[in-house]
């Protein structure tokens, strides 16, 4: 049985299935971590985990596209030993957060900005994977008053600019390039992909194996992060397909601030084998943000958060507390 927060108030349910405003699970999560749900002010839900150590230092995480924080479901033991406090919501649309009708890079910080005054969180890091990876960005630029430090891990960078989707995936390349222009277009086909992740994640999740290349097949057969992703396509929400075509458009158009703009260090983590977002984009953002590290990480694909999430969130903690690395040095890894 799970316990869900909800404006101060605990309500038990043996899984949580919503309508109306909040992203319909679809199916129980029994396995899951507890989820905490909380009202924001236009009345959406916005749901998140709160892993690893209570008292530690705090890094808020962001999902990629599509996902929820189920995708992060397993980051627990690596936050522990971390020593951090690990906060991870749905963005609007994705799993049991509600759908936000033209949402903007502001607005997500505006939501993420409330959800640390609830959880009392007066700084913090930020976490951005792959879709996610804008969005700490975004917190990173808007917010450098609280928030110390930002990982951008596999993510994706400005797409505004045509020629800029070169080396992606033909379909991601393809739904970018529809996106500059006629966004809404893309979207009857994002919510048939998102019903197929819901109604049969195995063969999915077989798929994504065999398309994001050998790298990622392996991390995906490990039991933790294969249950976390089993979970995650489970609980897919009605209003993923909408959301999704929202990411792309946000990535694909003017993202409402310069990534030079951006004060406070950046850590930058990317895979020289993946498939799904081209190293290059990594490149481009490390070479635009002022105080950036860039690690490149030698024969990993795009699912390394899973093997070096310890390794990045002591590196953010080391970074808030003033101990961090030398941002502005960009670094490999072995």
């Amino acid at each position: 049985m799970r316990n869900l927060v909800e404006g101060g108030r605990i309500m038990s349910a043996p899984s949580f299935t919503s309508s109306g405003s909040v992203g319909e699970a679809a199916g129980p999560l029994e396995s899951a971590p507890d989820t905490r749900v909380m009202v924001l002010p236009d009345g959406r839900n916005l749901a998140w985990l709160d892993l690893g150590d209570p008292a530690g230092a705090a890094v808020v995480a962001f999902h990629g596209t599509p996902g929820s924080r189920l995708q992060l479901a397993f980051a627990d033991g690596a936050a522990s030993a971390a020593g951090v406090r690990l906060v991870v919501p749905d963005r609007p649309g994705y799993g049991l957060s509600g759908y936000q009708r033209r949402p903007t890079h502001f607005g997500w910080v505006e939501d993420v900005r409330r959800l640390a005054d609830h959880v009392g969180l007066s700084t913090f890091a930020v976490l951005g994977t792959s879709g996610g990876g804008p969005h700490a960005a975004a917190c990173a630029r808007f917010l450098p008053e609280r928030v110390r430090a930002a990982a951008i891990v596999s993510g994706v960078a400005p797409l505004a600019e045509a020629g800029t989707e070169a080396g992606m995936v033909p379909l991601d390349a393809l739904l970018v390039r529809l996106s500059r222009r006629w966004g809404p277009l893309a979207r009857p086909g994002l919510s048939v992909l998102a019903t197929l992740d819901r109604r049969w994640p195995e063969r999915m999740i077989g798929m994504m194996e065999r398309s994001l290349g050998a790298a990622d097949a392996a991390v995906m057969r490990r039991p933790e992060v294969r249950a976390a992703l089993l979970s995650d396509l489970r609980a897919s929400a009605r209003t993923t397909g909408a959301a999704m075509a929202q990411d792309y458009a946000l990535w694909a158009r003017d993202w409402g601030f310069r990534l030079e703009d951006v004060t406070v260090p950046v850590y930058v983590w990317h895979g020289d084998a993946d498939q799904d977002v081209p190293i290059s984009q990594a490149r481009r953002m490390a070479k635009r943000i002022p105080k950036s590290v860039l690690h490149e990480c030698p024969g990993e694909g795009h699912l390394l958060v899973a093997s070096h999430l310890q390794e990045i969130l002591v590196e953010l903690v080391g970074a808030e507390s003033g101990g961090g690395g030398s941002a502005g040095e960009p670094s490999g890894i072995p």
